[in-house]
């Protein structure tokens, strides 16, 4: 926010624009869905209850708070009688870890189902007496790390773990795996992923595909959007799993006839965006560096470099703000050490950007350094606000925009072409098809730490004209 105003109300131009060709195409296919249906499942995100204590004071509930971060704080005024508690439910929420919960030294069922965990709670192993996880909806992996295994070998009263709905724990072998390593367990729930998606990860997908597009959304935004986009009868989640969701929903879009054969796409809406054009100077300035950095082992441009794997692209690097501070020694060292090999790069980054929001430059926390990024449809889950992107190299003009979804049947294709193009990547977005045997470098700028910016709009200026292929983009 900027001195309190939130994005939906800085560009507010912009959000009944986008507001307004949502609504002229839905009339199209729904006459009588004027305003967006209702979908009393979801609260309002602005809402906020107080904490749900029971009467005997052993429960505890912060459910869907639109928490980001947990404190003991939360509680008050009731954190007397937090030694008393034996369930805390933080579900459906935004959370990366839970700090604190050795307080809470009788809790018997904790509930961190519907956040953005990749690891158990840190401090899980100081629940002596815990004897049920509900980790389920996350992004936990069935191994070591993520599960924290030496951890919950030492709850002695651990009975049930619940990991439904997390991809990476989704094979057969998992439930035997995890019970081999937590013995005193005797009941672990996984999802199979058998037909739930279409690859993996986001560069596993066809980007082509309208499914792939819609993978990272939420089975539960996808139900929400079949009510309120689509005015179909709300389905009972108990009942319906995600591919079920998944295979309603391309059908909503196929008889608007926004679908190509085999369920290509994508027939919706398309914007064209112009990103600001960088001046002639510091491009050709930051297209010396990216070069060189793709030909230099040392500097982390090399095909094997790839420090996010789940993206298709042929090297992938991440620098870190001088201002980062890691809490282990050895990850300082690393991140440090990356930055100094690659400081011109990223002053000359910082110098692009400067001269298009001076302010962002100053709050930016990470740059993306990639080359050959390809497809790759994702939300950037981590982010606290929107992000800049920059595209260099000889890829050919009109292709390689940056494309984000802003509702259910428009999407933008940001030129970032020699410009910067402000999105919000919390939002699904992806690079449109280019000729894969030219050059495409890209600049990715964005913000993890700092305070959270609730999103708004998905591109930050309206089109005045569409581009036309050959133009100097």
């Amino acid at each position: 926010m900027d001195g309190g105003i939130t994005l939906a109300e800085k560009y507010s131009d912009v959000v009944d624009a986008l507001e307004e060709t949502e609504t002229e195409l839905r009339l199209k296919a729904y006459p009588s869905l004027l305003q967006r249906a209702s979908y009393s499942r979801w609260k309002d995100s602005t809402e906020r209850a107080s904490v749900s204590i029971s009467k005997d004071g052993l429960s505890a509930s912060l459910e869907r708070w639109e928490l980001r971060t947990f404190s003991l704080d939360l509680l008050s005024p009731q954190q007397q009688t937090l030694a008393l508690l034996t369930s805390l439910d933080v579900r459906n929420n935004k959370l990366l870890d839970l700090p604190g919960l050795e307080a809470l030294a009788n809790l018997v069922e904790l509930n961190i189902s519907q956040n953005y965990f990749k690891k158990l709670p840190s401090e899980i192993g100081t629940l002596a007496e815990l004897a049920t996880i509900d980790a389920s909806r996350n992004s936990l992996a069935a191994k070591h790390a993520s599960l924290r295994f030496a951890a919950l070998q030492g709850l002695p009263l651990l009975r049930n773990l619940d990991l439904r709905k997390n991809k990476f724990c989704g094979r057969h072998d998992h439930v035997d795996f995890i019970q081999t390593q937590v013995p005193q367990l005797v009941t672990v729930q996984i999802t199979l992923w058998t037909d739930c998606s279409v690859g993996s990860t986001s560069g596993d997908r066809d980007s082509n595909l309208l499914r792939s597009r819609l993978e990272p959304l939420g089975t539960g935004f996808l139900r929400q959007r079949m009510v309120q986009d689509f005015g179909q009868t709300p389905t009972n989640p108990l009942l319906t799993d995600r591919a079920s969701t998944m295979k309603a929903i391309l059908s909503c879009y196929e008889k608007e006839g926004m679908t190509t054969g085999d369920m290509g796409g994508d027939g919706r809406h398309v914007l064209q965006v112009d990103g600001t054009l960088i001046s002639d100077d510091i491009r050709k300035d930051l297209l010396v560096e990216l070069r060189d950095w793709r030909g230099n082992l040392d500097r982390g441009g090399s095909p094997s470099n790839r420090e996010r794997p789940s993206i298709h692209a042929q090297s992938y690097m991440i620098l870190n703000s001088p201002d980062f501070r890691p809490t282990s020694t050895k990850r300082a060292i690393a991140t440090a050490g990356k930055l100094s090999r690659n400081r011109n790069l990223w002053d000359l980054a910082m110098k692009a950007v400067r001269t298009v929001d001076p302010g962002f430059a100053d709050r930016c926390t990470e740059l993306a350094v990639t080359f050959g990024f390809q497809g790759s449809p994702h939300i950037d889950r981590q982010n606290t606000g929107p992000f800049y992107g920059l595209a260099l190299g000889n890829y050919p003009v009109g292709q390689g925009g940056l494309c984000v979804e802003c509702s259910a049947r428009v999407l933008a294709v940001m030129n970032t072409r020699n410009r910067l193009g402000k999105v919000d990547g919390r939002h699904v977005h992806w690079v449109e098809p280019y000729d894969s045997n030219s050059e495409r470098f890209s600049l990715i700028y964005y913000v993890t730490g700092g305070d959270y910016v609730k999103p708004g709009p998905a591109i930050f200026s309206m089109p005045d004209r569409h581009i036309e292929t050959g133009e100097e983009r």
